[in-house]
């Protein structure tokens, strides 16, 4: 099975990261790979373990350090790629989200999460200035004082949490396994033909035009 599957579904393209046994922390290549399929054709994407209702992450942090100091050269790159993107963009979280990978989620239109997912920044704690711009993203998106808990205290930030700050549009409740079909029924259910998809896109438009210009410059 390849780290980074992509899959249709009617006009949705759900981009897939199948990592469980690292929980999803790619490599400098493999996030070059994610950064690749995204500009070509993502509308929804789902990212975070796939992991049972019991899993934790793992103790030490080695996995941290190999997630967050091998993306340093290329993480502005990476994260002008999800904040210029013209499509609507769709996080579907089924575990944790650490790292360079929490940094970039943070610039999705929507979030939908499981009870189990966790958002972790632990860049203070390993002596790293925080990735992806993360810095104005996370104050923008979830509020300064939620964002200055995720990065400079380098807090564990639980599903609830992220949904009264309004990080996270939803939380699902339903079986891990369901998730994922669960989450992409509610985008069909949501996206529905009523819209209009060029009225949406100049909305968001719109909407991010500022922090775009702020965060180009």
């Amino acid at each position: 099975m390849a780290v980074i599957e992509v899959e249709y579904s009617g006009p949705i393209a759900v981009v897939v990261l199948n990592k469980p046994n690292k929980l999803n922390a790619l490599t400098k290549g493999e996030f070059s790979s994610w950064r690749a399929h995204f500009r070509r054709l993502p509308i929804m994407m789902k990212c975070g373990a796939d992991v049972s209702v019991s899993r934790q992450m793992p103790e030490g942090t080695d996995l941290y350090r190999h997630n967050l100091t091998v993306t340093v050269a290329s993480n502005m790159n990476l994260a002008r790629g999800f904040y210029t993107h013209p499509k609507i963009l769709v996080v579907a979280l089924n575990g944790p989200v650490v790292g360079m990978a929490a940094a970039l989620i943070a610039f999705a239109d929507f979030i939908y999460c499981t009870r189990e997912t966790y958002l972790l920044t632990p860049f203070a704690s390993l002596g790293l200035k925080s990735e992806g711009v993360s810095s104005i993203a996370f104050a923008e998106r979830m509020g300064i004082s939620k964002a200055n808990e995720a990065l400079i205290l380098a807090k564990r930030i639980s599903s609830k949490e992220l949904l009264e700050a309004g990080f996270v549009n939803q939380i699902f409740n339903c079986p891990a396994e369901s998730f994922r079909s669960e989450a992409l029924k509610e985008v069909k259910d949501r996206f529905h033909d009523v819209l209009n998809a060029s009225s949406m896109l100049q909305i968001k438009k719109m909407i991010r035009y500022r922090s775009r210009r702020e965060l180009d410059d």
